[in-house]
């Protein structure tokens, strides 16, 4: 595992009853994200809704407030104590998070698919996160997670729901196209690193958009219909079809 050294003097800090906190504004903006992501798990929960693609979808938002939390927390505000290797558990859980999101929506297409198209699909779905999770151990580098994150919400997810809306004109496959669009623009700020200085940077900026994107997965999982042999329609479908 590559070490890396990081001059902690470079980076904005504030002190707390005597505690530091390195990067404030972006373990505030990153407990945003959190707070959305629990939103979402306890209101789909409350849904009840026991079919796998539903429960994959909802553990997406437990993983991702995991993701959140722990990366605001350890891999920025006390990432003098705990170094780069303090970053990997909130890494890991959010490439957790995106392979459970995209497992769902395989769920989510294969009653459309031939059985055999289904299963690869599946099995690429444990291969993939398994080569990324050795990726980002080794390197240590986040570029590694935001290539899976292309890969599972971009490549995968989005693609899928565009063959599934095409098929079926499902309503919550439209709300993952703008939460994909709210995604691909945080990932631009972030690659721009656009910042309005050290207390509003990229990372702060890019943070806005996600919990945008987060907010907008929330409103598909509560609107995507199972199409299986025992086709499941949430009620809020039937709800908004029957006020049309």
């Amino acid at each position: 595992m590559n070490d890396i050294v990081i001059d902690f003097s470079k980076v904005h800090q504030i002190k707390l009853f005597g505690i530091t906190v390195m990067e404030p504004s972006t373990v505030l903006t990153s407990l945003v994200m959190t707070a959305v992501c629990i939103y979402a798990f306890f209101h789909l929960n409350k849904l009840g809704r026991a079919h796998r693609m539903y429960k994959q979808i909802q553990y997406f938002f437990l993983f991702m407030a995991i993701a959140t939390a722990i990366g605001g927390v350890l891999g920025h505000g006390f990432l003098y104590l705990t170094g780069m290797r303090g970053k990997i558990p909130g890494w890991f859980a959010s490439m957790i998070a995106v392979a459970l999101f995209e497992r769902a929506a395989i769920w989510h297409i294969k009653p459309l698919l031939h059985h055999r198209n289904g299963l690869i699909l599946g099995w690429l779905n444990y291969v993939e996160l398994v080569i990324f999770f050795a990726l980002t151990f080794i390197t240590l580098d986040f570029r590694i997670v935001e290539i899976h994150a292309f890969y599972g919400l971009f490549l995968m997810l989005f693609m899928i729901e565009i063959y599934v809306y095409k098929k079926k004109k499902d309503p919550g496959s439209k709300n993952i196209f703008i939460a994909t669009l709210m995604g691909a623009v945080a990932a631009g700020f972030h690659a721009l690193k656009f910042s309005f200085g050290p207390w509003f940077n990229y990372n702060d900026i890019a943070h806005i958009p996600m919990s945008l994107s987060i907010w907008f997965y929330y409103q598909g999982a509560r609107h995507m219909t199972y199409y299986g042999k025992e086709m499941i329609v949430p009620e809020e479908v039937i709800a908004e079809e029957g006020d049309a």
